[in-house]
């Protein structure tokens, strides 16, 4: 008879549970300091690629205003809008404001108000242009870039003949007499934080020129025996702009 004798086996070990890791406080505030210091690292550079972005559209924009201007002259015995009309016919009365003679572009030189808006820019309002435009033209404009759809200041009494170098369109001024700029973004005249100003000269060529932190003002050549304001009308008689070349700002 075969005895079958039961085989006891050893009783296994209970399993050990792992224990859980975690962060102790110190390696926590070591993680959080070096999300610190890599948000103030990037941030600063995000907001200076975006504001590169902006100037890169707005300067892109402001040489299509120059063009659409050139076209304009050669139409007009080669003078740039500076005056009301009347009838369509231009007076001796030279425009309030760099909106309205713009306005005297559309439709035929430009159909766009979206090149004149900066969303950055106190002078425009927050939403993009209407696009709504008087149809047929009315003299002063109603429609055609209204109030808040216009950055850009204008300087009156040009011609394609005109000085190459001078100025003819640039940001909007915190003072259209004195041609400063300010660094407080929510005010006119502050789009760039008051460090550059985009100009376009008389013969298309453009520039995002710096501003002076002294002055507040751009400054460089302007017919003078030194460098200065670049917008000053003191040096007409040195072929730069003189008293009937006015700057006006935007509405």
């Amino acid at each position: 008879m075969k005895i079958l004798t039961d085989v006891i086996q050893p009783a296994r070990p209970a399993r050990s549970i792992p224990a859980r890791s975690a962060f102790t406080l110190i390696e926590l505030l070591v993680v959080i300091t070096i999300i610190a210091i890599l948000a103030s690292i990037a941030v600063p550079v995000y907001v200076n690629v975006l504001m590169n972005a902006h100037e890169t559209k707005s300067l892109h924009n402001a040489t299509q205003i120059s063009l659409s201007l050139r076209l304009y002259a050669n139409d007009h015995n080669g003078i740039y809008p500076s005056y009301t009309l009347q009838n369509g016919q231009p007076t001796t009365t030279t425009v309030a404001n760099s909106n309205e003679a713009f306005a005297q572009l559309f439709p035929t030189y430009v159909n766009e108000e979206a090149i004149f808006w900066v969303p950055q820019s106190a002078f425009c309002s927050p939403n993009a242009p209407n696009e709504q435009k008087d149809n047929p033209p009315v003299d002063p404009p109603v429609l055609t870039l209204a109030s808040g759809e216009n950055e850009w200041a204008y300087v009156l009494g040009l011609s394609d003949s005109s000085e190459p170098a001078v100025p003819m369109i640039a940001d909007g001024f915190a003072s259209a007499q004195s041609h400063t700029y300010v660094k407080d973004t929510s005010q006119k005249g502050g789009v760039w934080k008051g460090q550059k100003s985009i100009i376009i000269h008389a013969d298309g060529s453009a520039v995002i020129a710096p501003v002076d932190p002294a002055t507040m003002t751009v400054l460089g050549p302007n017919g003078g025996t030194t460098n200065g304001d670049v917008f000053t009308t003191a040096n007409g008689t040195n072929g730069w702009l003189g008293t009937g070349n006015a700057v006006v700002n935007p509405d």
